[in-house]
């Protein structure tokens, strides 16, 4: 077996038992909100050097409602 076909049985094996277009996909998606968290990350910092107190107000009150999602604990 020559050296190419020995290429071209990786491939047709690799193609055959990989994910295929979806492997592409997923890394174009991971891709693509890593780069819109990094921004969110960007403005989130620009907002905070030019008005702490928002921020802090804002993290509060981001934290209250995270805090309200849990489960119920007292009944009612």
């Amino acid at each position: 077996m020559t050296e190419n076909e020995e290429v071209d049985r990786l491939k047709r094996r690799l193609q055959w038992e990989g994910a295929g277009p979806i492997a592409e996909l997923s890394n174009r998606a991971i891709d693509a909100m890593t780069t819109q968290g990094s921004g969110l990350v960007s403005w989130v910092r620009e907002m905070a050097d030019d008005r702490p107190l928002i921020s802090l107000l804002v993290a509060c009150q981001i934290g209250f409602v995270v805090g309200h999602w849990g489960p119920r604990r007292a009944k009612r």
